[in-house]
């Protein structure tokens, strides 16, 4: 099965397949395993059964011969590690097959069926996104509430008032320090140093709402982190590296190796290989630079980038945030 245009975006995939089957009775064809995202394995299968007829006409030596091509096409999307407890969707699309938001889970290793044909050959476009399976929130009706919340997180310019039960039930490190004898349990506050309200309440948004914030993600990202909740912290790095440029690219990068968030680095090195943003590009556009100054557009993000990150370093030990206490 060849393979072509093969794109890779973050959590998308792009790829046209050529099948052509032989004259074989029984023939299979697999594509190569595509990884997406570092999380997933997408492959594509074709397997054909071949019938050949033979009629006799009238006349001497009148044979017909006809072949027949009974062939399906099948996928498989498995999980790339088994120690990952995150669970995945896959959207299929592919405009030739006629195939729109086809979607499968990874949960087993099985083979699904998605098309049947008599073609002895035939090239069809595919197009695939992967995503989180986000748990069941039950907790909207809880966001607007004022009665009921009993917990603070507390900022470096404010505060984000939530309720205990639900950051228990969302991060195993506030479930460790609320059910224990922390002071932070008993005066039912958290101090968070570095961290704006701003990413605080983004952080409330997404535990209430499972909503993402549009500027802000990589101070989630590291607040996801450290508080152990992974699907936030795939979440950020899809939507920043779906979203990254060339002109932006360097800058996460730098930002991703820094703060040592290997889910990111990773996304972005895939991006990369698969030429989704191509080195060149990079280097093109930070010796470009501005006004006739060699270098200047790429030195400003190389500055911009640790500005935006001083406010978390205070936190970071080991790419790990400090709270007021150890745990």
């Amino acid at each position: 099965m060849e393979s072509k245009n093969l794109l890779q975006h973050g959590n998308t995939l792009q790829v046209t397949l050529d099948v052509t089957f032989s004259k074989t009775p029984i023939e299979t064809i697999v594509s190569p395993e595509y990884i997406i995202n570092g999380s997933a394995i997408f492959q594509v299968k074709a397997f054909c059964v071949t019938h050949r007829d033979r009629s006799y006409g009238i006349g001497y030596n009148n044979t017909n011969n006809s072949t027949t091509y009974n062939n399906m096409l099948f996928v498989r999307f498995v999980k790339l590690r088994e120690d990952d407890d995150l669970t995945y969707t896959l959207k299929f699309n592919s405009t030739a097959l006629g195939i729109t938001n086809k979607s499968f889970f990874t949960n087993d290793d099985t083979w699904h069926l998605i098309y049947e044909s008599k073609d002895p050959e035939y090239s069809f476009d595919v197009t695939v996104k992967i995503d989180i399976v986000p748990s069941i929130g039950p907790f909207v009706s809880l966001y607007e509430d004022t009665e009921l919340s009993d917990f603070e997180l507390k900022g470096e310019d404010g505060s984000v008032h939530m309720h205990r039960a639900v950051l228990a039930a969302s991060s195993p490190v506030l479930s460790k320090m609320l059910s224990g004898t922390w002071r932070e349990s008993k005066e039912g506050r958290v101090d968070v140093p570095g961290t704006s309200k701003m990413t605080l309440q983004h952080l409330k948004d997404y535990i209430y709402l499972h909503t993402l914030p549009e500027t802000g993600l990589e101070q989630l990202l590291l607040t996801a982190s450290y508080y152990m909740m992974p699907v936030l912290e795939q979440k950020c790095v899809d939507k920043l590296v779906n979203t990254m440029t060339v002109e932006s690219a360097y800058v996460l990068l730098e930002f991703a190796t820094k703060q040592k968030v290997e889910r990111l680095v990773l996304a972005i090195l895939e991006c990369v290989q698969s030429g989704a943003v191509k080195v060149n590009d990079m280097r093109d556009h930070c010796l470009r630079g501005k006004g006739g100054s060699s270098l200047n557009a790429c030195h400003e993000q190389r500055v911009a980038a640790p500005m935006r990150q001083r406010r978390t370093s205070s936190r970071l030990r080991g790419g790990r945030l400090q709270t007021s206490r150890q745990f």
